[in-house]
């Protein structure tokens, strides 16, 4: 909004302007300071201005439907694209490069750094215009986040804290570069043990120190123009209400924008009965500590959410189970996908997401991709702060997707899903109209929500269940997805992971079905090789002439 954070703003601007200032901007702060809005404004004014560039960004997001999002592995590959295609010569120093070393996307963040922007941006050396780099929500990386396998918090703090050294390193040594980074985050400890931390390779802000006077009148600046955006709106808040809003908010600004959604969510009419329902949560006055506000609003929000109401989704354990499922997802889903694989109607869905509309992001249409919620410290509260009636276990979050992905696969696979006139048509002719998103992500997604279970085994018997039956079938949806080599690496992690019923089936289809290899190939080589061949690929590919018809795989 126009007149916020404009001292801020006015900071970054130097620094970008200052050629003797350090290379690196650290912008930190806690959940909801205003990190990331700072960060697209900075974008946008360097992206537009004349006496700058924007050479690229990357923001960081945990709930992005992209899984390259939250993989720090992807971010110099990314920004040196971005950078190929709006400068000539860079591009053509980038593609020397990639001459000599195509594989480097492939190989450690601090190589990518060394041959992806240190020695192109060589070519950029006489220029005087400030080229910008910018870099948002590092702490979102993490967790569940590549297509083969999962990249765990331990090791993406590693390569976080890689790259900012490898960054600082590259930087502190080509000085005369008018190259800069800005970088926000939290303040992890991955992250401040590095010498991003340190005033004489950064400069640093920290949101959480800035003068509380200065955010408190940026937050009503905010509040008193969307309580009074329309006459309407006008007559029925106040001045005193606007200063209650404010101190409610505690320096927040993700408080102030939960706190309108939820106020003005419901329409004009109901928009006074709903500001007094916030205050009045908020009546025991507010903590030191900086969650507390956003935790009483969300508690708020979830419980008025799960209210009985005509959808027939009644009761908060409904809630937490759709929520459980949202926040679970290794990809964006849609209304309609949800609603499949919770065994739920769409209206059901749609009517209770909405009703969450403050935290979640509800797409206008049923089957676009976007059902998402909006600030990862929702789930951070559902997981670790609420209150034991609302709280989501973690260690059992994965139950419920697991749960939905192993019925809708029991559901939905049958023979020739694809709808092929034959099995040896090539694979880009088959179709994948017949194969719903819920059913695309439950065949892809399966085996890494049953590994994250406490107790794995549970699952066998339904797994036995399953796959004794349509092994076959769900092989033929990977094939048309794509996804064969992933296949594999699938079941490799199941024998690790729910180990007695996946081998044992598998060792019998493979042995004692038509087509099948026989000889001294391992249990997994067989896997493999079937993967392989029901990807309608030429057989020597495969190292075998053996054709599998669908006649077999049935």
């Amino acid at each position: 909004m126009r007149g916020t954070r404009v001292r801020i703003l006015r900071d970054i601007e130097n620094w970008v302007n200052d050629p003797k200032a350090p290379k690196i901007f650290w912008l930190t702060g806690w959940a909801g300071t205003g990190k990331s809005t700072i960060a697209w404004t900075v974008c946008l004014r360097t992206n537009h201005g004349s006496d700058t560039v924007l050479g690229g960004s990357f923001f960081c997001s945990r709930s992005a439907s992209w899984a390259a999002q939250r993989d720090v592995r992807c971010i110099i590959p990314t920004l040196a694209q971005l950078l190929a295609r709006q400068s000539t010569t860079f591009s053509k120093a980038l593609a020397d490069e990639l001459a000599r070393d195509p594989d480097v996307v492939h190989k450690h963040v601090p190589v990518q750094i060394e041959t992806l922007l240190s020695r192109p941006l060589q070519a950029l050396k006489k220029s005087r215009v400030p080229l910008v780099f910018v870099i948002d929500a590092l702490d979102e990386c993490g967790g569940q986040s590549i297509a083969n396998g999962t990249l765990d918090n331990t090791e993406t703090h590693r390569i976080v804290s890689e790259m900012l050294e490898a960054l600082i390193a590259f930087l502190s040594t080509e000085t005369d570069l008018p190259v800069k980074f800005l970088v926000t985050s939290r303040p992890e400890t991955h992250i401040r043990d590095t010498p991003v931390a340190d005033a004489k390779f950064s400069q640093v802000l920290r949101l959480h120190t800035v003068d509380k006077n200065q955010i408190t009148a940026d937050i009503r600046l905010y509040i008193t123009t969307k309580l009074y955006s329309t006459p309407r709106l006008n007559s029925r808040f106040t001045n005193y209400d606007v200063e209650a809003l404010v101190r409610l908010c505690d320096g927040l600004f993700i408080v102030a924008s939960t706190a309108l959604q939820y106020i003005l969510g419901a329409g004009i009419d109901r928009a006074a009965k709903r500001f007094q329902t916030l205050l009045n949560a908020s009546r025991d006055g507010l903590s030191p500590c900086a969650a507390v506000p956003l935790d009483r609003m969300y508690a708020l929000i979830v419980e008025d959410a799960a209210k009985v109401d005509e959808t027939g989704m009644e009761d908060l354990p409904a809630m937490l189970q759709l929520l459980a499922v949202l926040l679970s997802a290794r990809m964006i889903l849609s209304v309609s996908a949800i609603a499949d694989l919770l065994g739920l109607a769409k209206d059901d869905v749609r009517a209770s997401s909405s009703r969450l509309h403050a935290v979640v992001h509800v797409p206008d249409d049923d089957d676009e991709p976007g059902l998402r919620t909006l600030h990862a410290s929702f789930g951070e509260y559902l997981f670790h702060r609420a209150s034991p009636h609302i709280r989501i276990l973690e260690s059992h979050v994965h139950r419920t997707p697991a749960l939905a992905c192993l019925r809708v696969m029991g559901t939905h696979l049958f023979f020739n899903i694809s709808q092929s006139k034959s099995s040896y048509e090539p694979n880009d002719r088959a179709k994948r109209n017949g194969i719903p998103l819920s059913l695309e992500y439950a065949c892809t997604q399966w085996v890494y929500h049953v590994a994250s279970l406490p107790e794995p085994s549970d699952f066998d018997k339904i797994i036995e269940d399953i796959f004794g039956r349509k092994f076959m079938f769900w092989l033929e949806v990977m094939s048309i997805l794509g996804q064969v080599p992933r296949a594999s690496a699938m079941l490799f992690l199941a024998a690790a992971t729910v180990r007695r019923h996946m081998y044992m089936y598998c060792r019998r289809l493979l042995i004692q079905k038509p087509g099948a290899v026989a000889g001294a190939l391992t249990i997994f080589s067989r896997c493999q090789f079937l993967c392989c061949v029901i990807s309608r690929g030429h057989p020597a590919q495969c190292g075998t002439h053996l054709h599998l018809r669908a006649s077999s795989c049935e």
